[in-house]
């Protein structure tokens, strides 16, 4: 069963953007290797959002998706969250990458995306890539 967060512990106003939301419920999650969504595993879900809320209290932001290559061949290794901005009360918020290789002190100084859409279109492109160079 796929997780969306279906507690009081997604900050007041915030709302899940809809393709989100029917990606997860229809389990029509892409393939987009080395991205994995976290929405298939509520365990990692809680922690790194755990983890963002004490690094970042004043701004959360809710990980939904993952890098996390084991080989090294991607990113060295190092996990690649993308996450909702918490305070946008929109349907539609801001996507941010947080590299935990190469952090910064505040996680929207990183790579940004305007909304979900704009993320998947970037990471199609990107696990397009990743296969490629792997074959």
């Amino acid at each position: 069963m796929n997780y969306l967060f279906n507690s009081p512990i997604l900050p007041p106003g915030f709302i899940l953007p809809r393709e989100y939301i029917e990606l997860v419920t229809f389990n029509r999650l892409p393939d987009l290797q080395p991205w994995r969504f976290l929405a298939k595993d509520v365990p990692a879900s809680l922690s790194y959002y755990g983890r963002m809320l004490q690094g970042f209290p004043e701004r959360p932001l809710i990980p939904f998706a993952m890098i996390d290559d084991q080989t090294g061949f991607y990113n060295d290794g190092w996990v690649v969250l993308a996450c909702f901005d918490g305070t946008d009360t929109s349907g539609e918020p801001s996507v941010f990458v947080y590299d935990y290789a190469t952090p910064k002190t505040l996680p929207w100084e990183n790579l940004s995306y305007d909304n979900f859409t704009t993320w998947m279109e970037a990471a199609q492109v990107e696990s397009l890539n990743y296969k490629s160079e792997l074959s």
